[in-house]
């Protein structure tokens, strides 16, 4: 077990290389992680533990807005964790999909597939899966690959009426043979792929007949214990959309996974919404928090709340009037189901906060005060991640 003088040594160190300046908050003393029940975490640091032990591979799914999207703030978190605890794999990523960058992974794809679920015009029937987007192509020849260093390749798509067919490839040779993606009823399917393990490869998918067939992603993990960080942000999405996805094929696609820790981070795009019902909002918040429970009842769950964001009025930035008000939601969302919670506007410095960081000399945030710069999503991830730390260095020192 690690001792609590090393561990609490370790925290500091990566608190001073993450966060690398001085900050607007940095004379204040760093948010915690709530947690009234002291026991939504524990799943989650038990598992930290045994991936540090070398006996684990700990999985953090991150849903999320433009703020994960980004892959800033979750990449730095994934270093950090991956630094100490291991590297298990790059995770969950979806083939030359432009937001789903991994440092490490590179990936190509022949122009007849289009993205579904990135849009509110695309969301009609829900069936998109682990990250609530999914690749689709109707044509034979259409390919995709995605190279990394890798052990395992694990491809999650949609068997349904009128699916195509693919052949899976590994480093050029046939691995699955015109694998028939057609079924009487929409159902989840999934086709592992073992690679040797320590070095780079290359999985190739590509349709063999005419049908649909819709891609959700690819996991990818090496043969180690460590920590794989998936990090499922969508531009503009607000905590109203994963409501809207195919809860059946979600909850499949969770269980595959196996997540120890469920990251929940939305609100900067509702926040400024003309109709939004508070009241309303933390029903659906509480809505969404219950589904991803009952979908991995054995993962940790964390609401992370949006950062300040900033309108403008009258010539003058302004902090959205329902931004302590839509935290607040969240806070009791949260507490309500059992989740804990981090309030990243209140670590920011509150209302007014996102001008301070967006005119300070080296900026932390960007003109348009709703998203931060790449110095402020690390910094931000430094905030996060001593929390997780400190609270993993409660845990095991108990």
């Amino acid at each position: 077990m690690l001792s609590a003088t090393a561990c609490l040594a370790f925290i500091l160190l990566q608190q001073q290389i993450v966060e690398g300046s001085q900050t607007p908050a940095g004379d204040r003393a760093p948010r915690p992680i709530e947690d009234p029940s002291g026991q939504a975490m524990h799943g989650f640091y038990e598992a930290l533990h045994r991936a540090y032990q070398g006996e684990w591979v700990t999985r953090i799914v991150h849903y999320g807005d433009s703020h994960v999207a980004a892959d800033i703030l979750t990449g730095a978190l994934r270093r950090e964790f991956q630094l100490f605890f291991g590297d298990a794999g790059a995770g969950f990523v979806l083939p030359s999909c432009p937001w789903y960058s991994r440092t490490g992974v590179s990936s190509r794809a022949s122009a007849g597939w289009q993205i579904d679920g990135a849009t509110q015009a695309s969301l009609a029937d829900g069936r998109f899966g682990l990250a609530g987007v999914s690749l689709n192509a109707t044509a034979s020849g259409e390919w995709m690959t995605l190279t990394t260093t890798a052990s395992y390749f694990d491809i999650y798509f949609l068997k349904q009426p009128g699916g195509g067919a693919v052949d899976i490839l590994l480093d050029g040779v046939e691995q699955k043979r015109n694998v028939s993606l057609a079924s009487r009823t929409f159902e989840p399917g999934y086709l592992e792929v073992v690679a040797e393990g320590g070095r780079a490869h290359t999985i190739e998918i590509c349709t063999t007949s005419a049908g649909r067939t819709q891609i959700f992603g690819i996991a990818i993990e090496r043969n180690s214990a460590g920590v794989v960080y998936d990090a499922l942000g969508i531009n503009g999405a607000r905590a109203s959309r994963p409501l809207r996805w195919n809860w059946k094929l979600l909850a499949s696609n969770l269980e595959r996974r196996d997540p120890d820790l469920i990251i929940v981070a939305y609100g900067s795009n509702e926040v400024s919404d003309a109709d939004l019902d508070l009241e309303e909002y933390q029903k659906h918040f509480t809505t969404l928090l219950e589904r991803f429970r009952r979908a991995a009842p054995r993962a940790s769950v964390l609401v992370i709340s949006p950062p300040d964001r900033a309108v403008l009025a009258s010539r003058r930035w302004k902090t959205v009037a329902r931004m302590s008000a839509l935290v607040e939601a969240q806070r009791r969302a949260a507490f309500k189901s059992s989740a804990a919670f981090y309030d990243l506007f209140s670590a920011m410095g509150g209302a007014g906060a996102i001008g301070r960081w967006a005119t300070q000399a080296r900026p932390l945030a960007q003109a348009d005060r709703v998203h931060l710069t790449s110095a402020g999503y690390r910094i931000v991830a430094g905030w996060i991640y001593s929390a997780l730390m400190e609270g993993y260095l409660r845990a095991i020192s108990s």
